[in-house]
């Protein structure tokens, strides 16, 4: 590798070309009282280039001594004579000594991507500790398309990463639009991944229109507690319409027979047609009223399933 140590004038260095550059996000606020305190311990990688010098690795260093007003920066200067690959690659691996982020892994290898093999994305993506799998690569491109308030999220653990499959099941209006959605209702990973499976559903019976109008109403209330009860009420609407249509009637059952002191309990969502009925007796007279009850009105439990 041909490179020499020189003393370059940061007025130089072309500050806006990030094109071997991954770190997110800017880092040169991080950086500023450690080099006030003991320095510049590692001098920043520089490609020369006929225009000027341009910014391979340490970018929040060279920001950070503007800030500091140098006027002059220690630097390793590497002559333009290497292939774009080489380049990213000796980018990513002087970065390799700090853990990187999500999004600076998804930055690096849509950078990449484009000019690797089978084999190499395979091994980038080990590099990168990421599984090797085409979910990877799929999250990976669609972060890299994403503006910087979606980035932010992904990194504050906002965002599933695993939803971004979606990008290209969706059109991006509707993908954007059911993200927000999650966003704003403070959605957890799970309940997330929920909201895109039943969205996919939707959109196969062209109801997903429907239930986003429903979403849309339903953060305009103020309150977060009745935002998230409607919301969750809503979901179960879509999600389980066959139970939804039943909830009524399920509620004046439990209530004919917890008047008389049994309770009635069914699966979750009706999804078996079994159901568990308990009640308690203190003499041999309440046992006889309980099992009379029932003989009586047990067709009650069961007509729910065939109505």
């Amino acid at each position: 590798m041909v490179k020499s140590y020189k003393e370059v004038p940061l007025a130089s260095v072309d500050l806006l070309n990030r094109d071997y550059l991954h770190s997110y996000p800017e880092r040169s606020s991080f950086l500023i009282e450690s080099i006030k305190e003991v320095g510049l311990l590692q001098p920043p990688l520089l490609l020369e280039k006929p225009y000027g010098l341009i910014i391979i690795c340490g970018e929040g260093r060279v920001k950070a001594c503007l800030e500091l007003e140098f006027a002059y920066l220690p630097c390793l200067v590497l002559k333009d004579r290497y292939p774009d690959k080489d380049l990213f690659f000796i980018s990513l691996q002087s970065n390799l000594f700090r853990p990187l982020n999500l999004v600076e892994k998804a930055i690096f290898f849509n950078k990449v991507y484009h000019l690797l093999s089978e084999d190499e994305i395979s091994k980038t993506l080990k590099l990168l500790n990421l599984p090797v799998n085409q979910n990877t690569i799929q999250t990976l491109l669609v972060i890299n398309k994403l503006n910087d308030d979606y980035k932010k999220l992904i990194l504050n653990e906002k965002i599933n990463p695993l939803i971004l499959k979606y990008y290209e099941v969706f059109d991006e209006k509707f993908f954007l639009k059911i993200l927000n959605i999650g966003i704003k209702l403070s959605l957890s990973f799970s309940e997330q991944r929920e909201l895109f499976e039943l969205a996919y559903d939707l959109m196969r019976v062209d109801k997903l229109e429907e239930f986003l109008e429903e979403l849309s109403q339903i953060l305009d209330l103020e309150d977060y507690n009745q935002r998230k009860k409607a919301y969750k009420e809503a979901f179960m609407k879509f999600r389980y319409p066959f139970y939804s249509q039943k909830w009524k009637r399920l509620k004046e059952i439990k209530s004919l027979f917890t008047a008389k002191g049994i309770e009635v309990q069914y699966v979750p969502y009706l999804e078996e047609r079994d159901v568990e009925i308990r009640f308690k007796i203190e003499r041999l007279e309440d046992l006889e009223k309980r099992i009379n009850f029932l003989k009586s009105h047990g067709r009650e439990i069961f007509s729910v399933f065939d109505e």
